[in-house]
């Protein structure tokens, strides 16, 4: 079989039919048959491969070797497949809708402010806030008023703080002279008294400071919150006292001065205020870092005391009276008629604010 293969090979008939092969591939060449198609060894039959290398082509990465491959695989097919965005987090996605839907409707003025609304005005405790606001049985009105001045800035502090505190990034806090060019709650523009007694516009941020700084001042003056001027401590308070001293005031058998109510008067008064800018200014920051109930929490523990107590008035509570309603309506907060309210609160007070 080898010999025979052998002598075929050399047969000068098979070299004839290879050249006459290769002529017909020629041809076949020229007339456009399997051109295309023709992959570098194109020695092969092109019709009987045709069907075969198109599939190649299609299920096959380029080839590296040959250059004249079909353009199926152009750079539209060879750029990073398309990935679907995953589906975002429900939690998350319904957070930002809350945030959005408050920032939306907080910043739009003809509609009630969010603070207003009963699904905002929640608080981080539950229970009656009388049980902070009513004065024990054997304690003076006058020292428990001092206490409640005490503790009342020490939470507004909390909560300025909030807006003072620098951010990292701005070094500023939220509440700076460019965003609050003046105090203001809303409608309504508070000024400062000068040295002069005339009213003046002061950016927010200066404003709430002053306040701060007076109010810190009071508490640790002694002549007027005295601490250590007793050598015993006083006597009991008595509910009869009032009518059995004609001269009696507000703290007297404490030792607090005849100014004392006038004073606290005048300096819860101003406290409001910084609680007013805080929600018509600042409330949507309060809101973002879900910290509004914490400030509500406050608010109606500062607001439950100057009521009961008449601490201020209804022209000073104006720019948050209906919030002061809804709590009032929840029950949340007692009922106190104007009258009582205005009878209670009359001083004759000399305000540091207009």
């Amino acid at each position: 079989m080898a010999s025979r293969t052998s002598l075929e090979m050399d047969d000068p008939e098979w070299e004839w039919d290879i050249e006459i092969m290769m002529d017909n591939l020629e041809l076949q060449q020229a007339n456009g048959v399997g051109g295309n198609h023709r992959r570098a060894f194109g020695r092969a039959n092109p019709a009987r491969n045709q069907n075969q290398n198109q599939n190649q082509n299609q299920n096959q990465p380029p080839s590296r070797v040959n250059t004249s491959s079909p353009s199926g695989y152009g750079p539209p097919s060879l750029g990073p497949p398309t990935i679907p965005a995953a589906p975002a987090s429900p939690s998350l996605t319904q957070s930002m809708a809350n945030n959005d839907h408050a920032h939306q409707n907080n910043n739009a003025p003809p509609k009630t402010p969010l603070f207003f609304r009963e699904a905002y005005a929640g608080f981080i405790v539950k229970g009656n806030f009388m049980t902070l606001a009513a004065k024990p049985h054997l304690v003076e009105e006058g020292e428990w008023l001092a206490h409640q001045m005490v503790e009342q800035n020490r939470l507004l502090s909390g909560m300025l703080k909030c807006v003072e505190t620098p951010d990292r990034s701005s070094g500023r806090g939220i509440c700076y002279e460019q965003a609050c060019p003046t105090m203001s709650a809303g409608p309504t523009t508070y000024t400062w008294i000068d040295t002069n007694r005339n009213p003046i516009n002061l950016p927010a941020p200066t404003y709430i400071k002053h306040i701060q700084t007076w109010v810190n001042g009071k508490i640790q003056d002694q002549s007027l919150f005295p601490t250590d001027n007793f050598s015993s401590a006083p006597p009991l308070f008595s509910a009869n006292a009032p009518l059995d001293d004609p001269n009696h005031w507000l703290g007297k058998t404490s030792g607090f001065p005849q100014r004392f109510e006038t004073e606290i008067k005048n300096m819860y008064k101003q406290m409001f205020r910084c609680y007013a800018h805080l929600y018509w200014q600042h409330w949507i920051a309060f809101w973002d870092t879900s910290s509004h109930r914490e400030l509500n929490t406050c608010f109606v523990h500062f607001v439950n005391v100057g009521r009961v107590y008449g601490l201020f008035t209804d022209k000073d509570t104006e720019p948050m009276q209906p919030l002061i309603d809804l709590w009032v309506r929840q029950g949340v907060l007692p009922e106190v008629k104007k009258s009582e309210l205005s009878a209670a609160s009359s001083s004759g007070a000399v305000p540091v604010g207009g």
